[in-house]
């Protein structure tokens, strides 16, 4: 791992996908590389299209203070969760918004990476729900938080066997769109 303490935030709307993307990046540091991780959520009131997100710290060593609140990594996939997180991405961070859903990137101190997750899902699976997976491929390849393999064990783990092609499908998407930027 490339960084001892590690904060992620993924906000969007409900129903895109932000708890889905937590677990997995929380189950690839803590169950399958065994790190210190907290994870935690937040809802609007809607159940779908309503504010959500959720966070997660990785840490080497025991975390103490439970809260993001520097995060190294933000994925913004709503205009509302641009406009309200772009500010707390650090110095040193990376912002990554699907531009199919933010239009109006604000300024931030970071990286900004603009990709866009939930058309590349809908041409790689045929399924913008696919957008979250596409994402997760996205982020382990621009932050290197977890190595690539370890993060798609993760996710190939987290659906069915017959589901798991298609995400597989996603995930590769994801890292070959990140690593294009990267170059």
């Amino acid at each position: 791992m490339t960084h001892d303490h590690y904060e992620m935030r993924f906000a969007g709307s409900g129903g895109q996908g932000m708890m889905l993307m937590g677990d997995i990046m929380a189950e690839a540091a803590g169950g399958l590389d065994d790190k210190e991780i907290v994870l935690t959520r937040s809802y609007g009131p809607e159940a779908r299209g309503g504010a959500c997100r959720s966070e997660l710290i990785i840490d080497t060593r025991p975390i103490d203070y439970p809260t993001v609140r520097h995060p190294d990594f933000v994925l913004a996939m709503s205009q509302e969760a641009a406009d309200t997180y772009c500010r707390d991405v650090s110095s040193q961070g990376i912002f990554l918004v699907d531009p199919g859903f933010v239009h109006d990137i604000p300024k931030t101190s970071g990286q900004v990476y603009a990709i866009p997750l939930t058309e590349l899902a809908e041409s790689v699976t045929g399924n913008t729900l696919a957008a979250n997976v596409v994402a997760i491929g996205a982020i382990a390849a621009l932050t290197k938080v977890e190595s690539l393999s370890i993060v798609k064990s993760a996710v190939l783990d987290h659906f069915k066997p017959k589901l798991r092609p298609l995400n597989e499908k996603a995930y590769d998407a994801g890292v070959a769109a990140a690593q294009a930027l990267i170059k």
